[in-house]
């Protein structure tokens, strides 16, 4: 089994909502440290990203410590990596400041992943890939591709503050997966073009409507198609019957409350533990609604980590 994961390693400097500083490794890391955990050496995890040269040596220390990881697509370029600067207004809303930036991959960065059996493909900093390489991928891959569009909404000023604002071209980039992922704040973007936290309301029904009415309206096919969308520590809605418009909600927990007696604790790249624990069912051949659960797990066990799995990527500073 392979499994091909495109996207960004990130420097985070996090400051939480209860003042609590962390300095972090994340991006794709969270992606690959679930798949390790899960998978181990049963599956073949192959990351593509470019690595600024100044965090090259300690990025790939951590991979290589990695059961199951290979690192031979990994290529050091000479920008600065990703900086993420994350403050968080309480537990789910934040603010955002990307320094620095490593190039987008190319279709030569990727074209070796056509032999895996899935891929997945995660926006970090929204220009992690160009494109028309993710649409020449899709033109000759025969598997299965799952895209988390996480930061693909989101815009970047002078200055590198992050803004929510609507990709022109986000139709293009659900028509080349097979499995897409989004929270409830990115859904509502796409659909109404949203511009705060503040708006998104309870509209998950009508939003859901209007992506799917204008994939139709550009004559892409919705029929194949599983969307998820991530609701927070709230679980996640899986629409598996896009014609029908149907979806099923799937808790992480019995009481359904993934951030029971946990409000503080950081959770910096739930959304990434939950697709890459969403993919490891998919190579398990679980039923939708058993691969829901385990992306539920894998996103509850970045906030709890009893076992101190992504240990290696956070440090507290008092």
């Amino acid at each position: 089994m392979k499994i091909g994961v495109i996207g960004t390693i990130n420097r985070d400097s996090i400051r939480l909502a209860d003042g609590t500083r962390k300095e972090a490794w994340g991006g794709i890391l969270y992606n690959l440290i679930t798949l390790s955990y899960l998978l181990g050496d049963k599956a073949g995890i192959f990351p593509v990203c470019n690595v600024g040269a100044d965090h090259y040596t300690e990025i790939m220390a951590i991979l290589k410590s990695l059961p199951g990881v290979r690192t031979e697509y990994i290529k050091k370029v000479p920008e600065n990596n990703n900086h993420c600067f994350l403050t968080y207004l309480d537990k789910e809303n934040k603010h955002e400041i990307l320094k620095g930036g490593v190039r987008p991959l190319v279709f030569d960065d990727i074209k070796a992943l056509t032999g895996c059996n899935f891929i997945l493909v995660n926006y970090i900093s929204g220009r992690d890939l160009h494109l028309s390489s993710l649409k020449k991928l899709r033109d000759i891959y025969q598997g299965k591709i799952y895209i988390d569009i996480h930061s693909y909404t989101l815009g970047r000023k002078k200055g590198g503050a992050r803004f929510i604002r609507r990709p022109q071209l986000w139709p293009t980039v659900v028509d080349c997966a097979d499995y897409v992922q989004m929270n409830r704040l990115e859904l509502a973007v796409l659909a109404r073009n949203i511009r705060s936290e503040k708006n998104i309301g309870d509209f998950l029904d009508d939003d859901l409507k209007t992506i799917i009415v204008r994939l139709k309206r550009d004559g892409i096919s919705v029929e194949s198609k599983v969307i998820i969308i991530t609701d927070s520590g709230r679980g996640c809605y899986l629409v598996d019957d896009c014609r029908k418009m149907q979806y099923k909600r799937h808790l992480g927990v019995e009481d359904g409350n993934t951030h029971n007696g946990v409000d503080q604790k950081n959770a910096t790249g739930c959304g990434d533990c939950f697709a890459a624990g969403f993919v490891a069912g998919l190579t398990r051949h679980l039923s939708l609604f058993n691969c829901s659960i385990a992306g539920n797990a894998a996103g509850q066990n970045r906030v709890i980590d009893h076992r101190k799995t992504y240990s290696i990527l956070d440090k507290t500073i008092q």
